[in-house]
């Protein structure tokens, strides 16, 4: 690797582990860049997994900026980032009015319906630190436990959400474009 590649993960490893990580709600005024962060990383994610004409209408159904208008003015949406500076590191969404799945126990319990970590920061501690951090404000809206979907062919997801507390409890399906995936119901008692 280049010295220059270096350099850049070892001042990312040290804005990680400085006090300049914070976490912040995302404003209407975020919507542009959190669509641009939301679809560079589905697509670093989940580009591979269907035809291209399904994975550019998940991007833009899910992911483009008005999508983010959207959600982050939807008042029963809590979109969280994480900031390192002035780098976006990751982005976790909870829906605090959806209804749970069966298989979802541990009532009143709440969907994490977004957990990105970009990809520049894979492997820093950043996703543990922003999981803690979803945890928490799960809890002060009174959820006894999280849920979520994960696509069942996305093993790394899978591995960090069970060393996590996260337990399969069921399959859901996600529609990439008119493309089904089988996704797995994981679910974290937080109590």
């Amino acid at each position: 690797r280049s010295r220059r590649s270096l350099r850049v993960r070892t001042r990312l490893r040290r804005e990680m582990s400085e006090p300049s990580v914070r976490f912040r709600l995302a404003e209407p005024a975020d919507a542009a860049k959190l669509g641009e962060f939301m679809a560079r990383n589905f697509l670093a994610a989940y580009g591979h997994c269907s035809s291209p004409e399904n994975i550019q209408a998940a991007v833009a159904k899910h992911y483009g900026e008005s999508a983010q208008l959207r959600q982050i003015l939807d008042p029963g949406r809590l979109n969280l980032l994480m900031l390192a500076g002035v780098d976006w590191v990751g982005h976790a969404q909870l829906s605090l009015l959806g209804t749970a799945p069966s298989g979802a126990a541990a009532a009143p319990a709440i969907e994490l319906s977004r957990f990105y970590v970009d990809t520049r920061f894979h492997g820093q501690g950043a996703a543990q630190e922003m999981m803690a951090e979803v945890k928490r404000r799960a809890r002060a809206h009174g959820a006894a436990s999280l849920w979520l979907s994960v696509w069942q062919e996305s093993p790394q997801a899978i591995r960090f959400y069970g060393k996590e507390g996260f337990r399969i409890a069921g399959q859901l399906v996600f529609m990439v474009g008119d493309d089904p995936k089988d996704d797995w119901l994981m679910v974290c008692d937080l109590a």
